[in-house]
């Protein structure tokens, strides 16, 4: 009798097998003398495990697809159907890869006027990321805060939550969801700040998208001017800031931000 896997004969089985009924007895009189069905099994539990893990990382991105405030058409842009001439999608594209390779904890500010594509750009990234099992977690502050009006506490609690577990953070439209009523405003500023500052204090990566308008000088930037210092600095703090028509401008380091994405 030989391996079936790697041709060597069987030996005689030296044990005692007395105790054994004959014909349990006569299947073990003689036994491989290679680990072949040993590696064989091993390799079974491995195929098992990486089907599970699988299994697992697709229940967690449909996760976090499922509770993303966004519509249909975001889930539908891709790099492969973009217009990849704009040095934002460029830009964006990098990002998005380097994401795969190494450590991110720099996001971006995409900043720029209505309808230039920065919600195209994030979500070019969002479906890149997701492809390649990351969990993004996409969202519309005006939409979450009409959420949080409906079910305040134990809506706010969970989105929070899904910052802490997810790997990157996108919030679309940052700042269009204004409103000149102080109540509202304190309210507002509330909940911004502890969504940007959960994703800061959990080391998630964040990417903005806004047409609020960016200046080098911080004083000088909207997003201070609509929605406080602290909010800014967070902002400022985590995001590498791109123009998308424009040259990009200082937010962070830039050689850091070019080094963590080459």
């Amino acid at each position: 009798m030989k391996c079936q896997y790697c041709g060597k004969e069987y030996i005689k089985n030296s044990a005692d097998l007395s105790y054994m009924p004959e014909f349990m007895q006569e299947k073990l009189k003689y036994i491989p003398a290679c680990n072949c069905l040993e590696k064989l099994h091993e390799q079974e539990m491995e195929a098992l495990r990486k089907k599970q893990d699988e299994e697992s990382r697709m229940n967690r991105v449909k996760k976090f697809m499922d509770i993303s405030v966004v519509d249909a058409k975001f889930f539908k842009s891709t790099f492969e159907n973009a217009d990849m001439s704009s040095k934002h999608m460029r830009t964006a594209e990098r990002y998005a890869k380097s994401f795969l390779t190494k450590n991110q904890n720099v996001g971006m500010l995409l900043y720029g006027g209505v309808g230039t594509g920065k919600t195209y750009a994030t979500a070019c990234i969002a479906n890149y990321l997701r492809e390649h099992g990351k969990s993004v977690f996409v969202m519309n502050l005006g939409l979450y805060f009409n959420k949080l009006k409906i079910e305040w506490e134990k809506e706010e609690k969970a989105v929070l939550e899904n910052v802490k577990k997810c790997d990157l953070l996108i919030i679309d439209d940052f700042g269009a969801e204004m409103t000149s009523n102080t109540e509202n405003v304190t309210w507002r500023d509330e909940k911004i700040f502890n969504l940007i500052d959960t994703a800061y204090r959990s080391e998630k990566p964040l990417i903005i998208s806004t047409n609020l308008k960016y200046h080098e000088d911080l004083s000088k930037c909207e997003i201070e001017k609509n929605l406080g210092s602290r909010i800014r600095d967070r902002v400022v703090d985590m995001c590498y800031p791109i123009a998308v028509i424009g040259k990009s401008r200082r937010g962070i380091n830039k050689e850091t931000f070019w080094e963590s994405i080459a």
